[in-house]
Formats: structure tokens, sequence, C-alpha cells
């Protein structure tokens, strides 16, 4: 089956990891498959099987958008497309509307954000959510209820190593694009939560990978930790995999993918974004937070001086946090398995397609 993913940006955060690992899957389950977006670091990691056509979406540049994907349908003659974010969908919905090729959309957010306007919902074949809780808002009745099925993020972890022993030190990590509003988490984690950390833990370490536009701006705020002779912020840039750092790291502030990355290799997550924070996943908790893939929508709202509290818990608690969570790491690993996600979404394909 030949297969065209759209995806806005190709560079950093989740969505791009997504699509990254879907492509991948797909290929080397013997798809054709095509992804076309505005070119970043993660095209250097797709398989070479792989073909990556650069295109810059813009609202303004919607109509162009437009046709270069009917022009490429109609080259390669592409059964499926699939588009990933707002203006990728809107675009998946449109070109179904003009040459009645089969649509997929993938909702990594918010369903009311990322497929609007209205209209599109009405040309789009079948929607995925990456977690079950994105369904809560539609209502009982919504048309598009019946379009709607759960496929759960899909993780290549074959190197994970869950059995280890826990490391010496504390060493936290925080690993997000460095956006908005992960920018302003961390912001406020350096000025409101990490000074009274080190009292308490003054061997603690924060190690922060990612980029993005408020990098510099956090840079600025983390001199007072990074220039001293006990530096305790390290900053690591993009990491394209973070295999290698959660072998160092005692504990995770993450949503989404990091934190199930996390989870699945054994290490323990504290959900925390700018907006909501949730306890550290547990075996009591963990079918709540999967369920909202890990961002804790339902548990805190973001409020440094509770986060603190829970944080010089757990960090107290280590050695139990830690036996839990390497209990719970097969779990993880089978429950976001990308091997699942590849044949879930290949079902979807085929269903569209008949």
């Amino acid at each position: 089956m030949k297969v065209l993913l759209l995806v806005r940006n190709f560079d950093l955060g989740g969505t791009e990891v997504h699509v990254r690992e879907l492509a991948n899957g797909l290929a080397e389950a013997g798809h054709r498959v095509f992804v076309m977006s505005r070119s970043g670091r993660q095209v250097e990691y797709l398989n070479a099987g792989v073909t990556f056509i650069q295109h810059r979406f813009t609202d303004f540049g919607l109509v162009a958008a437009v046709s270069k994907v009917r022009k490429l349908i109609r080259s390669e003659k592409i059964e499926i497309i699939h588009g990933h974010q707002r203006l990728p969908i809107l675009i998946s919905a449109i070109v179904k509307m003009l040459t009645g090729i089969s649509s997929v959309a993938t909702i990594h957010g918010r369903i009311s954000l990322d497929s609007r306007p209205a209209f599109m919902r009405r040309w789009i074949d079948r929607i995925i959510v990456v977690a079950p809780n994105r369904l809560s808002v539609l209502r009982e009745k919504d048309v598009i209820r019946e379009k709607c099925c759960v496929i759960y993020n899909g993780l290549a972890l074959e190197g994970r190593g869950p059995s280890r022993e826990k490391i010496q030190g504390l060493n936290l990590l925080y690993a997000s694009r460095v956006d908005r509003r992960h920018g302003q988490a961390l912001i406020i984690i350096l000025k409101k939560v990490w000074p009274s950390l080190l009292h308490q833990f003054p061997e603690a370490k924060l190690h922060i990978a990612g980029d993005g536009n408020r990098l510099a701006e956090l840079r600025e705020v983390a001199k007072p930790f990074t220039e001293s002779s006990e530096q305790s912020v390290v900053f690591h840039g993009f990491v394209p995999y973070l295999d290698s750092l959660f072998k160092e790291t005692s504990l995770t502030l993450g949503v989404g993918r990091v934190a199930i990355e996390s989870l699945a290799s054994g290490v323990p997550v504290v959900s925390v974004n700018s907006a909501h924070w949730a306890p550290v996943v547990s075996q009591e908790n963990y079918e709540g937070l999967k369920a909202d893939n890990f961002v804790g929508r339902s548990f805190h709202e973001f409020e440094p001086e509770f986060l603190l509290a829970e944080l010089l818990r757990v960090l107290g608690e280590l050695d139990e946090v830690w036996s839990e969570t390497q209990n719970l790491s097969e779990k993880v690993y089978q429950d976001f398995s990308l091997a699942t996600m590849v044949d879930r979404t290949e079902q979807v394909y085929h269903e569209v397609a008949n």
C-alpha cells in the first residue's frame, strides 16, 4: 500500500517522533511510505525506504499545498493520505473532498483544536486518537464518534533496561520541546522548585534535553545553577533518542512519549507540564494516566509548591518508587508496542481503503 504522511514540522516534539516511528514501521512492514513536511532533524532518522518530501505548510499557502499533494497522489498513485496536526489534517480533508482518496487523521492534542473547521470531520474517513480521554469531549450524539478509534503511541524500545539496578546519585531529567508551554514550566521549576529541592538534596542534578524558541531564555534563568562550581543543571540540547540519558536518570519529569519511554525503561515518572502535574506513576494511578497520555489533566493544576512536595516525597522514598516502576515497565512496554501501533494503523488503512 502507498501511504502519504503529512505533518507540519519534522524537528522536535512528540508528534514528530510519532510520525518518524510510524513511517519507519510501515516501511519495514512492506508499505511504500512518503512523508511530507517542513524539513527538520527527524529526517535523518527515517529509514532508507521512506521518501521525504519537503514542504512548508502555512495557512496562507493552503491552496499551493493542496495542489502539490494532489499532484503527488496522481504521480505516485498514493492510496492513503494520513494527516497529523491541524493544518495537515485540514489539507487531508480538502484533498479527500477533491479526489476521493482514503483519508485518516491522528489527533495528538485536543480534538476541538486539531479537527477544525468543522467541515473537515465530514471528509476524514477515520480519526485516530492517542488516548481514550480525548474522546470525553465529544457529545454522545456527535457524528464523528463512529469515526474515532484509539491507537496508543508506539515506541521502539528494544534497548530498554528495566531490570538494571537503581543508579547512584540523584539525576532528574526533563525532556521535551522547549517551547512556550514547556519552557514556561521549566522556568517556574528553576525559580520556585529547584532551589528548595537542592536544599534538601544538594547532590541532585537536573538534566534538560530539548531545543526550541525558549531555550535561550531558559539558559539565562538557569545561570545560577550552571555557572557555579557545583553545576546542578545540565543542558543536552536536541537528543533524538533518550536511551542513553535514561541509563543515568533517577526520575523523569515528563508527559506523553517521554513519560512512556521512561516508564518502559524502568525509570520513575512524575507527569508535569505548564498546566498540570500528577503524582509519581504507580500501579494505582497508571490506568488513569495512561488514558490521558500521561498528561495528568484529571489530577492537579500546576502549582510549584505542591509539585515540590511530591518531588521531595518521591526522592525520599526512591528505592520503593524505583522497585514499583520496575514492576510496571513490562506492562508499559506491551501497552505501547510499536509493532501493535503499526498493525492497528494498517488495519485502519485497509478498512478505509475498502
